[in-house]
């Protein structure tokens, strides 16, 4: 019998140690008195009969933990005959994500590794944090920030549109911006959301709808508010899933035809009013709405 010896350096890591099979000869495993800094913490559990250090074939195996440190590891192989190479003990490391890091596979990856090979340690490589870029408005003219589904967080500038009128994505809240506005005039607004019922009315620089409930904005109203609103004008235009697209007037609601489709896109603009153009007196958006329905129930007899 004549006893080979290879020596094994693991980083730390899991591993599993196993008999390579095939009528290969029996083999212990064992910590080899090598390199003082290879002085890592070794955990492990093994397969009955091994009894912590014997391979003999492929029913056995040892799982182990290398924690702090690297180790290094003396494998001997007892070899009947004299003159026949030495087999391979088959290290299968196990792969893990780095904490922190998204898993990318939901089956731990298996890296076989001859004996007399020594792993090299892997650095790991830091994924960059995706940029966040900020929203930003014009300083000048009426802005729209708002939030579409499946998208999130957009910005359109005075006559662009704030979302995709042909998507048939939700346009599920927004905020208007206008740095710049006139004294004594502002834009007032507020819209209908599917379950919740009409919001309460805003003026510039505050959110109005949902983000992420997956809500449909069915309505919506905008108003030119203050005392020289009467000076300027409000044009625009809302579209609404079904490719239905309605014009915007001050202090009119705006929806589909049926009052079930879905905002997908708003384009707004304020004008100076031309001279000698009668404005029609605007309704206050904080007062009750002037619509009643009236049911009138069938006589019973």
């Amino acid at each position: 019998m004549e006893i080979t010896n290879s020596v094994v350096l693991l980083q730390p890591g899991i591993y599993v140690l196993r008999h390579p099979k095939g009528g290969q000869p029996a083999m212990t495993v064992s910590r080899a008195p090598g390199d003082p800094s290879h002085n890592g913490r070794i955990e492990a559990i093994w397969t009955p009969g091994t009894m912590g250090a014997t391979l003999r074939d492929g029913s056995d195996c040892i799982v182990m933990h290398v924690q702090d440190a690297p180790v290094e590891l003396l494998v001997s192989a007892f070899v009947m005959q004299a003159g026949l190479a030495a087999p391979a003990l088959r290290i299968d490391k196990i792969g893990l994500d780095e904490p922190g890091q998204p898993a990318l596979s939901s089956q731990p990856s298996l890296r076989s590794l001859p004996a007399t090979a020594a792993p090299a340690a892997q650095p790991a490589i830091p994924t960059p944090s995706p940029v966040v870029q900020p929203i930003r408005i014009s300083n000048e003219g009426l802005s729209l920030i708002g939030h579409i589904q499946s998208i999130g967080d957009a910005v359109a500038s005075e006559g662009q549109y704030l979302g995709d009128p042909n998507s048939g994505l939700r346009l599920e809240g927004f905020q208007a911006m206008w740095p710049d506005h006139p004294k004594e005039v502002d834009l007032a607004y507020s819209v209908t959301l599917e379950g919740l019922g009409s919001t309460q009315t805003v003026t510039t620089g505050q959110f109005c709808g949902s983000k992420g409930e997956s809500r449909r904005l069915t309505e919506v109203t905008f108003t030119l508010v203050g005392a020289n609103a009467h000076k300027f004008e409000l044009e625009g235009t809302a579209h609404f899933s079904g490719g239905f697209s309605v014009p915007i007037t001050s202090g009119m609601p705006v929806s589909g035809p049926s009052g079930l489709e879905h905002l997908t896109a708003l384009k707004l603009s304020v004008a100076i009013a031309l001279p000698g153009k009668q404005q029609a007196p605007m309704p206050n958006p904080w007062d009750q709405s002037p619509r009643t329905k009236v049911f009138k129930a069938k006589r019973t007899k």
